[in-house]
């Protein structure tokens, strides 16, 4: 397959096009920033001849990055939990899947990933989230941009449209080329303290998910499919870290009520002066009221078998290290 990703300096979209690239497809990389690519992907010893750059925004340049290609993964988003970044969010989110999953749909492309996020299917009162859960009544920024993208997507899905749907949970993994949310939690945990709260976290090692985009493509799957990883108790993650690092962390134990109202003001005061934490109102919803994603239908029909949590931690842990986001220490007991 002839293959264009968005998004392929991000940090799922750089893990999909080397998991397409080592599966033997050809790959057509969608950037916005043409020497960042190369430098990048001359640091996995690959050098790049066939990209695209331009806004996903903007059809032209949308259009001629589909012109020959056969398969479509559409990574490309702004992700934020920043209720100030909402106007942008949205345009960027929306009217690039607009573009880019319409523009394959439109020239008859039949292997086609949009990826999405659980945070479309995030509801607090379910006891569990699956492929058959509706899409949220979203209020939080990033949440509702993502539903109202998929609400287009699902509605080409009806029309007859052969596109596969992933819903990641939070994504973490080594080799982050602008340090994601999933990935900028585990720097706070590291840097500052672990919160004990209610709930827990699902986690989905970057290379998972990658895997499961290149299997979908090649089986032309159709549909929703979550792709949710490990659930973890806040108390039983920070046990297991500490098992991996080696340290006793810092650990602060704050119910969710008392998280939730510090994301509001953290929200607030962030419309005064950017505060760069991952405290948001939206954030710390989900880290306080999680849902279990049930990821079983992937499994099943990819047989799929995803990395243990103690290997992702320990390879993302010293990926850290090693690129000087955390003191070394951190991963002084990580074997390479």
């Amino acid at each position: 397959m002839h293959v264009f990703v968005t998004g392929a300096t991000g940090f799922i979209g750089m893990h999909t096009v080397l998991a397409l690239l080592q599966a033997g497809h050809s790959v057509r990389l969608g950037v916005r920033n043409a020497d960042k690519m190369q430098q990048l992907y001359a640091s996995h010893g690959i050098a790049v001849n066939d990209f695209s750059v331009g806004e996903i925004t903007d059809k032209v340049s949308v259009d001629r990055a589909l012109d020959g290609c056969d398969a479509v993964v559409h990574t490309a988003a702004l992700v934020s939990l920043d209720a100030n970044q909402a106007t942008l969010m949205h345009k960027t989110n929306v009217t690039g899947t607009r573009l880019v999953i319409g523009g394959a749909v439109e020239r008859g492309i039949e292997s086609i990933v949009y990826v999405s996020s659980a945070a479309a299917l995030f509801d607090p009162g379910l006891a569990v989230i699956d492929e058959s859960t509706p899409l949220a009544i979203a209020t939080a920024p990033y949440a509702r941009s993502k539903v109202d993208a998929e609400h287009y997507v699902q509605s080409l899905i009806d029309r007859g449209a052969n596109i596969a749907i992933t819903y990641p949970t939070g994504v973490i993994g080594p080799d982050d080329p602008a340090m994601s949310e999933g990935n900028q939690s585990l720097l706070f945990i590291l840097n500052n303290c672990h919160v004990n709260t209610s709930s827990g976290l699902q986690v989905i090692d970057v290379r998972d998910v990658a895997s499961a985009h290149l299997q979908l493509l090649e089986s032309q799957k159709s549909g929703r499919y979550l792709v949710a990883g490990h659930y973890t108790p806040w108390r039983e993650f920070g046990q297991l870290l500490e098992e991996i690092v080696g340290h006793k962390l810092p650990t602060l134990h704050l119910p969710g009520g008392v998280m939730r109202a510090l994301g509001s003001a953290v929200d607030l005061l962030g419309k005064v002066k950017p505060i760069h934490l991952p405290v948001t109102r939206e954030a710390m919803n989900f880290a306080t009221r999680w849902v279990l994603c049930d990821d079983s239908k992937l499994r099943t029909e990819l047989g799929m078998h995803y990395r243990p949590l103690r290997q992702t931690l320990s390879e993302t842990v010293k990926w850290l290290a090693d690129t000087g986001h955390i003191d070394t220490k951190w991963a002084a007991t990580i074997s390479s």
